[in-house]
């Protein structure tokens, strides 16, 4: 599988300076909650997911949390067990900000070198495995990031649940196909373009291979 070209969009800086700019923007406007990545359609699309698929009081984690607007989501529907955990100390304070109602654990720190020792039912990642394939060590922090993830899923049982933009299904499928097995495919918007047919966002479910 070939590497994507590196870029400022996998830089520890850049989000940091987004961050920043989303926590001022949401404490001039509480309703400014900053961006949703890949739009509230695939929002939607990863919510019934979770809706369908996980009990409410199973162990969730955010990878790159962002705003937290997902868990924000979650917590509105009654999920308990809720953890966002992002790089950036901005990301952190902006998503404890929106959630200052809901009861959701954050944590500043870097999953690919600190995963932690707590372990969780369903992992999710929309748009942050995206970002460290742009990072100027993508090859090197895509087999730390697949490592980190398998430490983090609750053994034998847990799931993973990954929204890409830059990656298609099978090209998922092939990255991790050594270490979980695909389980679900997340229908999403098609488009057909010079004869191919693809996703707007790859959705996607993994489990631990057996």
């Amino acid at each position: 599988m070939s590497e994507l070209h590196n870029s400022y969009l996998g830089s520890k800086e850049h989000w940091d300076t987004v961050y920043v700019t989303e926590l001022e923007n949401f404490k001039e406007n509480s309703d400014n909650v900053g961006e949703i990545w890949y739009g509230e359609r695939s929002e939607d699309k990863i919510m019934s997911w979770i809706q369908e698929n996980v009990a409410s009081n199973q162990t969730i984690v955010d990878v790159g949390t962002g705003n937290g607007h997902l868990l924000t989501l979650l917590a509105e529907e009654g999920f308990t067990n809720l953890t966002g955990i992002d790089y950036s100390p901005a990301s952190i304070a902006l998503a404890s900000a929106v959630n200052a109602g809901n009861d959701i654990t954050f944590e500043c720190r870097d999953f690919l070198s600190c995963p932690g020792t707590k372990t969780f039912d369903l992992c999710l990642d929309k748009g942050t495995y995206d970002a460290v394939s742009l990072s100027e060590s993508s090859a090197e922090d895509r087999i730390r990031y697949k490592s980190s993830l398998r430490s983090m899923l609750t053994p034998l049982t847990g799931r993973f649940l990954l929204a890409s933009g830059n990656w298609t299904v099978e090209e998922l499928k092939d990255f991790f196909s050594d270490t979980f097995t695909l389980d679900e495919i997340v229908p999403c918007r098609q488009f057909t373009f010079g004869g191919v047919t693809g996703q707007d966002v790859s959705i996607v479910i993994f489990k631990h291979r057996t």
